[in-house]
């Protein structure tokens, strides 16, 4: 009986590991219009294209040159992160006659492509311990 009681107060005092932390600083925005849409993705099926089916969405006013977004308590994991200055508010991006984009947008490991999306491969990256600080550049 003591040692049960024992072994429940020992037990409870042990923390549990936390989630890491992901810290994405993204920039130079040319502008303060419309917002940065995020989106992080833990595989490849629907990267980049399918952002709903995205694991952590993000939607931020852009008020600055620099943005520093963090994301809390995702699990330790292979990500791979697109995002797109929607300076129109229209949720989509805008291209030119010939399709290349004309809103900035840019991915992790700054995997871009003028006139395909970056591959998952390309933008993929592993996050572990407790904090990643990811430095984004933002393509026009």
């Amino acid at each position: 009986m003591i040692l049960s009681q024992y072994l429940i107060i020992l037990f409870s005092f042990i923390v549990q590991p936390s989630s890491p932390t992901l810290e994405l600083e993204i920039g130079e925005f040319r502008n303060t219009k419309g917002h940065v849409l995020i989106s992080i993705f833990d595989n490849a099926n629907d990267y980049p294209e399918n952002g709903e089916k995205a694991f952590v969405n993000k939607k931020i006013k852009v008020t600055q040159k620099t943005h520093t977004i963090t994301i809390e308590d995702l699990p330790q994991g292979e990500y791979a992160v697109v995002f797109l200055h929607d300076e129109n508010d229209n949720e989509e991006m805008d291209t030119n006659f010939v399709g290349a984009p004309e809103e900035g947008y840019g991915a992790s490991n700054d995997a871009v492509n003028t006139f395909s999306a970056p591959k998952y491969e390309e933008a993929k990256f592993l996050l572990e311990g407790e904090k990643k600080s990811l430095k984004l550049k933002i393509f026009y």
